[in-house]
């Protein structure tokens, strides 16, 4: 999620773990849960916490059928902004050999309510999977953070990901965001990821990151690295 789903810095490795909730179908839904340090927090390649170690995790509840819901949480660094919480749902299917997402993110700022500007935001997203590439479509159907005068910015992105060895994996990342209602705003970000599988649920994680465009301007959009470690139950 990320991401925040498939973006730079924000991936969740999860174990399932089984939570029965019984309803008319008897079915068996599924429990996961992480949590993870970071060097810094970036949101598809901005910094959000200033340089700052960052603490993040979650939690989500998946469906046999396709069905998910989850929460993610960050410490975040917005002048009087300190805390990020992420509500999502969504439902994933197969067509063939392709996998298919489709779902709804919450991005709420709690210590930003009554304050101007708004900065809690929602966006639709869809994400296609084929192998070790995939490629995502996010729509913002509110203000994008409190910027601009109107919903409809997007971002698109495309990734790969490949198994180096059991415990190895590298992943590259690409994405484009196109702000509306502000002129010379949009930008692109690019990484490159490592992730070391310590077994048990333990990961570490080493990304490097770079912006483009008239809006990656400024200290948010230098380029950098970013280290983490993290644990799934």
């Amino acid at each position: 999620m990320g991401n925040k789903f498939l973006t730079s810095v924000c991936c969740i490795s999860m174990l399932q773990l089984p939570l029965a909730i019984t309803n008319s179908a008897s079915a068996e839904w599924e429990s996961s849960a992480n949590v993870g340090v970071f060097s810094e927090y970036r949101f598809r390649g901005a910094k959000q916490t200033e340089d700052a170690p960052a603490i993040q995790g979650g939690f989500d509840l998946s469906h046999p059928s396709g069905l998910y819901l989850g929460n993610w949480n960050s410490n975040v660094e917005f002048g009087n902004t300190s805390i990020e919480m992420d509500l999502y749902a969504g439902y994933g299917f197969n067509i063939g050999d392709i996998s298919i997402d489709v779902g709804d993110l919450y991005y709420y700022y709690p210590d930003n309510s009554g304050q101007t500007p708004n900065i809690n935001t929602n966006e639709i997203y869809a994400i296609a999977s084929y192998g070790p590439f995939s490629a995502g479509y996010h729509y913002f159907t509110t203000e994008w953070f409190g910027v601009g005068d109107d919903s409809g910015s997007t971002y698109m992105q495309v990734n790969f990901e490949y198994p180096v060895s059991e415990s190895v994996t590298i992943s590259a990342h690409a994405g484009s965001s196109k702000i509306e209602g502000v002129n010379g705003f949009d930008y692109e970000d690019y990484s490159i990821s490592l992730g070391f599988d310590m077994g048990d649920g333990y990961a570490l994680g080493l990304d490097f990151i770079d912006n483009s465009g008239d809006g990656a301007v400024g200290p948010a959009f230098a380029s950098g690295a970013v280290v983490s470690f993290s644990k799934s139950f």
